[in-house]
This record gives structure tokens, sequence and C-alpha cells, in this order.
């Protein structure tokens, strides 16, 4: 899609409702999809328009939102104090809009909406000279939204919402989406003329529709090519229905750009994950928040991954939890191992089954393939960490680092106790307790390790005196 352009334009999010059936102390505009907040989406959206100016009506815990959305250059804030319908809500802007051509009015929970099909109800409506566009669609299911009514010429005469409709009307197909493109100059004074004479007393947006037809003013509607895009979310049910669209758009997405992926109906992928090319994702993956994945990898089946960073070619094995973790290119991990936040792993490291690490580097060619816990330690290159190994960073009042050179071997079952360092090429027998700083080169082995623990068919029998 071309670079879009609209300098005469403007737009207006409609973001104030509390979304009652959400039944939520989180504004409805927040509730996420798929990583993102609803309203991220479509700001992300009408931003690509690259409009004069955006404003985004809130009402109900508006603080929420402005700090969740923060204050970009080209967004102005309108709040509507009372909740009194859309057209009400639209009317707030007046202080805020100048000097533009038309004013495209969306609705701030329908993350499915693109810029192309905002682009075309643009066009549509310069192109037709129009006062009033509606955005309208055809659903399989159009209950819950406001029917288009049409008289005996095909002409556009009124929208009707679902809950004043008569049973006539409510077996019409074509809907309304909710979204308009109408021109600056009659905006206003068809919103200062709607009543709110209606079964919930408030002031509908689409009631300008009929208002404008009576002042002779143009009304048509431009239909959306994929009914999906104007779902909007008014409970918890709409939003699952809306994530697996996304997701299906999402994954869909990806497999275009180069990603194999394995039984896509059971994997999740969020909005703010990228994956390289010819990357693998199997069955059961979660890739949540900002994960990044480099070329050539494979992921799964049933791994985790949350706002984590792989380099290219990294195998990640079966059930294994990588968060907050960085990966270096042709490095293995699992299965069932678990890198916490702050791991760091440059190339060519092994992590094997059931080994845990959190904050902590481990250089290139080091290898701890079983069972172990690394917690606040520095690993030097081309180690190898033995089975059951772990670090003892936490005294009960404070965390202590361990640090371990290059070409070190540490034997099995070892307990590091930190503070301490281990020289380059040290080597430490299975089954030692190191408390003290273990010096370059040579074999070092604790009390405990040299101890002889014999069976108990072995052992002196103690008689009593």
């Amino acid at each position: 899609m071309t670079q879009l352009h609209y300098p005469d334009l403007q737009v207006c999010v409609l973001a104030a409702g509390k979304g009652k059936r959400m039944h939520s102390n989180l504004p409805k505009v927040l509730h996420k999809v798929l990583g993102r907040a609803m309203i991220d989406y479509i700001l992300h959206t009408v931003e690509s328009l690259t409009p004069k100016g955006i404003a985004v009506v809130t009402g109900h815990a508006s603080e929420k939102v402005r700090e969740h959305v923060g204050q970009p250059a080209n967004l102005e804030w309108v709040i509507q104090d009372k909740q009194l319908g859309t057209g009400h809500a639209v009317k707030q802007c007046e202080k805020v809009i100048r000097d533009v051509r038309d004013v495209l009015i969306v609705c701030g929970d329908t993350p499915l909406l693109s810029a192309e099909t905002l682009s075309n109800l643009v066009e549509g409506h310069r192109k037709a000279n129009t006062d009033v566009t509606v955005l309208s669609a055809i659903p399989s299911n159009p209950f819950g939204y406001g029917r288009i009514v049409r008289d005996g010429h095909g002409q556009v005469s009124s929208i009707v919402e679902e809950k004043d409709a008569s049973a006539e009307q409510q077996n019409i197909s074509e809907v309304s989406s909710g979204i308009y493109c109408v021109r600056f100059e009659v905006l206003f004074d068809l919103l200062r003329a709607i009543g709110n004479t209606n079964a919930q007393s408030e002031y509908y947006l689409p009631d300008i529709v009929p208002l404008a037809l009576e002042a002779g003013q143009s009304v048509e509607a431009v239909a959306m090519h994929d009914a999906n895009e104007m779902f909007g979310v008014n409970d918890r049910i709409h939003l699952s229905q809306v994530e697996d669209l996304m997701q299906k758009r999402i994954i869909e997405d990806w497999q275009r750009r180069g990603v194999t992926i394995e039984k896509p109906e059971t994997v999740r992928i969020e909005a703010g994950v990228s994956i390289g090319l010819d990357t693998t994702i199997q069955a059961g993956c979660y890739l949540i928040g900002s994960t990044q994945i480099g070329d050539e990898c494979k992921v799964g089946p049933n791994a985790v991954l949350v706002d984590a960073r792989l380099d290219d070619r990294v195998n990640v094995f079966a059930f294994s939890h990588i968060h907050g973790a960085s990966v270096g290119s042709d490095t293995l991990i699992g299965p069932y191992a678990r890198l916490r936040p702050g791991a760091a792993l440059d190339e060519k490291v092994h992590i094997g089954n059931f080994v845990e690490i959190k904050n902590s580097v481990v250089a290139e060619g080091s290898k701890i393939n079983h069972l172990s816990y690394i917690g606040d330690a520095n690993i030097g290159s081309n180690c190898n960490i033995g089975a059951g190994t772990i670090t003892c960073n936490y005294d009960g009042a404070n965390k202590f680092e361990t640090n371990i050179g290059n070409n070190v071997f540490v034997g099995s079952v070892t307990q590091l106790v930190a503070p301490v360092t281990v020289g380059n090429d040290a080597t430490i027998g299975a089954g030692s307790t190191i408390t003290r700083d273990v010096t370059a080169g040579g074999l070092t082995l604790s009390e405990r390790s040299k101890t002889k623990y014999l069976p108990l068919w072995e052992r002196p029998v103690k008689v009593k005196s």
C-alpha cells in the first residue's frame, strides 16, 4: 500500500465508554488483544493516514487512558464528562478541530480496522463530494449493529440502532460500522441538531444522517471489503473473538514473510513479536511481548518466549521457557530449560534439560547441560558445568556474584557459595562445596568431596557398652 497523506483530515477517536459489559475497573479501550491495548491498534492505524490531527475523546477513567497513550505530537485529548452518547462525544471535539476539509470519526474498540479501509472511505467520500459518508458492511450476523435503511431509490435514508429498530428493520443485512467521514463545514451544525428521544435518552451520532437529508445534504455509504474489520468489542466474549481474528491475521502475515508455523491453531504470537526468515515455530508455542527471533531458528514445541531475544540459528527444544533473556547464535536451549530475566548467552552455548539461569552471562561455547541453577554469575568461554551444580547466590539477606573464568571444568553436584571467583583453566571435583576463591589451573577439591562414603553394609557396627 502506498504512503497515505491527508493533511486536511482530522481524526476523532471515540474512547470514552466504560464498557459495562466488560465487568472491569479497566477502561474498555485498554483491554489487550494479543498483548496490545485496543486503543494502540486504532491509534497506529489512524496515524498511518498522516492526518492533520487526532482528537481522542475520553471519559471513564480518562487518566488511565492518557497515561497509557502518552502525548504524541499531533494528538489532542478531549474529555466527555458525562457519557451521553456518540453524537455528544463527537460534539466535544469542536473546540480542537480547525481548518480541515473532513472529519473522520472512528471507534476506539475496533482494533481490526485497517488503514486501507479508512483510506477507501475517505477517497470514496471525496470522490462523490458527499457531506456525510458512513462505512458500511454486510456481516454474517448483523445483531448489535445499527441498520442502514435505504429508500426506494437505494439512497441512505437513516441509520437505526439495534435497540430502536423494528422487527422489519432488524432483518436488514447492511449495517453501519459506526465510522463516518463528514465534511467539517456541516458536522457540528448537524451535531447540535441531534435530539435524545430514544430508548437510552442519548445523542446518537447516526442521527446526523436523517438530519443531513432533511437539510438537503448528501449522504452515502461506502462498503468495506472485510466485515470483520468493524468488529467492536463490548464484552470479554467479543474480546476473545477479536483476538482469534487478529491472531489468524498475524500468523498468515508471518507465513507470507517466510516463517514456518506448524499447527497454527495451537500457536500464540503477539503483535509486538518479530520473527526472522526460515524460522520454524512448532505446535503449542507462545511468543509474547517484544520477543525477537532471528533467522533459521527452531522454537518448540510448547516453548514459551516472553520479551526474549534470539539471534540466528538458535534451537529451543520442547517446553523451555525464556523470559527477558538474550540468546546468541547457534545456541541450543532445553528441553525443559528456563532462562529468567537478565540471562545473556553468547554464541554456541548449550543449556540442557532442567537448567535454570537468572541474571547471568554465559560466554561462547560453554555448556550447562543438566539439572543446574546458575544465578548472578559470569561464566567464561568453553566451560563445562556438571550436572546438579548450583551457585549459592543468596544468604537470606543479600545476593552475591559468582565469577568463573575461561576453560573451567566444574564437576557434578558442586555448590559455589558466592561471593566466589574461579580462575581460568581450573578443575573442580565432583561433589565439592566451594566457599573460597579457586586459583587458575590445577584441581580443586573441597573436604566434603574427599570424604569416602561407605554403603551401610560396609560401615563398622557400633556396639553398646
